[in-house]
């Protein structure tokens, strides 16, 4: 669904409409004409995205590594009661 925001006033969040095809949404509270938001943000996405492949990239060779040496058996206790 469309989102809208009023670029005058610039308070609160996106306001959600579906305005018949050819008509442009006017604020209730100055009037202005809304301008279309987009779904997702440019800039918050490129950083979510480049923040994820750098922890991808990081635990790759981890991943990849050989594994851990086994532990050697635990030995009974000595003790008895």
């Amino acid at each position: 669904m469309p989102r809208f925001r009023c670029p005058d006033c610039c308070c609160g969040p996106a306001i959600v409409l579906k305005p018949p095809k050819g008509a442009l949404p006017v604020c209730s509270r100055c009037g202005t004409v809304m301008e279309q938001q987009p779904l997702v943000k440019p800039v918050p996405f490129l950083v979510l995205l480049a923040v994820g492949s750098a922890l991808v990239g990081i635990s790759i060779p981890a991943l990849l590594g050989p594994p851990p040496p086994a532990r050697p058996p635990a030995s009974p206790s000595t003790t008895t009661a």
